[in-house]
């Protein structure tokens, strides 16, 4: 059977990450991130800040100077948000998997209440971390350090699929799937969306879809590992 092709639509940094594992499946992978990134230009000090917590490898990119924090213990959702720290330089990162909420249940049991914690973050956050983490007993500060805003287009490559058979979309939140349906819309293909199949990273990313009335396959797990297994079990399918 011929390669289907999958669509991403994650925003960088993150879209190479899941270019690779759609690759690795033996799909074809293309890429079509439904936003750009806006960074901050402000630096932060240690001054003031116990621990920091990252919920997106976007955050950790932002940062102008993130030596001035690279001492401090960082707690980030997810292997890849974990990665990026490190390879910013912070020395003390730990990583939790599923969505803000496990970050606040993972950072308590952690931490002292009380602690001071800093969430770099972008404008767009899926979740309530501050919220949550201030009622568990800590004082947390939230710092905006990029913003999003949709692309320009779909790609030429994505143009393309969106008329092969079989074409699969993979959507990690709200605001992409939002999005990818803005892309659709301005380039006039909303008729081919019932042919599209769509795998998303939890029923929270999916609501846009099922609004859209659209289908879509949910990961058991709002993490990057489980949505490419779900991913694999709908090719799989496919090869039926």
């Amino acid at each position: 059977m011929t390669p289907r092709a999958v669509i991403v639509t994650r925003t960088r940094p993150g879209t190479q990450r899941s270019l690779d594992g759609v690759a690795a499946l033996g799909a074809i992978a293309v890429a079509s991130p439904a936003a750009q990134v806006i960074r901050s230009r402000k630096a932060f000090s240690a001054k003031g800040r116990d621990a920091i917590a990252f919920t997106s490898a976007n955050a950790v990119e932002s940062l102008v100077r993130p030596d001035l924090l690279a001492d401090l213990p960082v707690f980030a959702v997810g292997a890849g948000t974990a990665l990026a720290a490190r390879e910013a330089g912070f020395t003390r990162v730990e990583e939790s998997a599923g969505d803000a909420e496990a970050l606040a249940r993972f950072i308590a049991s952690r931490l002292p209440e009380g602690s001071r914690i800093t969430h770099f973050s972008g404008e767009d956050r899926a979740g309530d971390l501050a919220g949550m983490l201030a009622v568990l007993g800590f004082e947390v500060t939230t710092e905006t350090v990029y913003r999003t805003r949709l692309a320009r287009g779909l790609t030429r490559a994505a143009q393309e699929a969106l008329r092969a058979p079989g074409t699969l979309v993979l959507i990690h939140s709200a605001r992409g799937a939002e999005r990818f349906l803005r892309l659709i819309a301005e380039a006039g293909e909303d008729a081919l969306l019932p042919g599209l199949g769509f795998v998303v990273i939890s029923d929270r990313a999916a609501v846009p879809l099922y609004a859209a009335g659209l289908d879509a396959q949910i990961a058991a797990e709002p993490t990057e590992d489980s949505l490419m297994a779900a991913l694999a079990s709908v090719l799989a399918d496919q090869e039926r």
